[in-house]
């Protein structure tokens, strides 16, 4: 049995409405707030290994709940690349080019920006190989973003592609899977 705590980043600071996913975004002034809650979650958590996306919201969140620690950061657990679309209002997206994407995010990637199968997969990499590297007893946190968490549950729960989005992923939401066996994996949202 191998166990992974995954961890969403806290709130970014970025105005309300904006679209954003790989871009490298700093932490809110709720920051000390927010990590101090997640603190809590982990209390009893000593992971063997830590992985982080390096983009720096993940970044600092990583550095603060695991002080000690070697973090092992993976440019795979990345967000999304929204391409043009990034850093731009939600509300001054074309409505016809937003609904093609919305349509078929699996397939069909903004202008310029990743589908949400080229995020899968490569998470589903770096996913295979963290499970290499974890033997049976151990614990690891992985520090990311809601499409790399999304990408995890589908894996690991077998969620269909459409119906991935209709979990609620906070910010600084932990999540526990104890993996089982290769047919059996248990999910907790803490």
């Amino acid at each position: 049995m191998k166990q992974l705590y995954i961890i969403r980043h806290t709130t970014p600071d970025v105005t309300p409405g904006i679209c954003y996913g790989i871009s490298d975004l700093d932490v809110n002034g709720s920051f000390d707030e927010e990590a101090a809650v997640i603190n809590k979650l982990l209390k009893e958590v000593n992971p063997s290994s830590i992985y982080s996306s390096p983009l720096i919201r993940c970044d600092k969140l990583a550095q603060k709940l695991f002080p000690d620690s070697v973090i092992n950061y993976d440019v795979r657990l990345k967000e999304l690349d929204f391409g043009d679309w990034e850093m731009q209002p939600w509300a001054s997206i074309d409505k016809n080019t937003m609904d093609k994407w919305a349509n078929n995010f699996m397939n069909q990637s903004p202008p310029n920006g990743e589908t949400f199968h080229q995020l899968y997969n490569r998470c589903l990499q770096s996913f295979n190989d963290i499970e290499k590297q974890t033997t049976k007893g151990e614990t690891v946190a992985i520090v990311s973003h809601s499409g790399v968490i999304r990408s995890l549950l589908m894996r690991y729960l077998e969620i269909p592609a459409d119906k991935i989005f209709s979990l609620q992923l906070n910010y600084g939401c932990v999540i526990k899977i104890t993996l089982h066996s290769t047919d059996y994996n248990q999910v907790e949202f803490l």
